[in-house]
């Protein structure tokens, strides 16, 4: 009897050590809460939620990029190559009613006033004519 007792003892103390160490519900709530408010500080990102996007290009194509624009904030996208010599430009931007602006150069600087999806398409500048294969990154700098 002593034995039994003992046992269930035991075992009661440990579910109720177990309990109290694990996150309750409603911490886990207020994690994910923050994660989510994090995410939504960001006025314009990429589609993943990211300000950095690393992309490679074939010379000749183009790379669409989406924008995740979900309030009004001015931003500077720029491209990063390898070397500052890479023939690769953003050559428009499209807002979510259609209308497209550009092309630029390695960086443009706008102000979003809609919400809603945007997107940058980035491929080299034939009037240079020099052929770029290779990586670059697409970084968002909110201003």
């Amino acid at each position: 009897m002593n034995k039994v007792l003992s046992a269930i003892l035991i075992s009661a103390a440990f579910i109720v050590q177990v309990a109290c160490q694990s996150p309750s519900g409603q911490e886990k709530n207020t994690q994910n809460n923050s994660a989510d408010l994090k995410s939504a500080e960001k006025a314009v990102s990429f589609n993943d939620g990211r300000l950095v996007k690393y992309m490679k290009i074939a010379s000749g194509h183009t790379d669409t990029i989406f924008i995740s624009v979900h309030r009004a904030d001015s931003v500077r996208i720029k491209i990063k190559t390898p070397s500052d010599t890479a023939n690769i430009r953003i050559s428009q931007l499209f807002s979510p009613n259609g209308t497209a602006d550009g092309p630029f150069g390695k960086e443009l600087t706008h102000r979003f006033i809609d919400s809603g999806q945007y997107y940058i398409t980035v491929n080299e500048n034939k009037m240079v004519g020099n052929r770029y294969t290779g990586p670059y990154e697409v970084e968002i700098i909110p201003n």
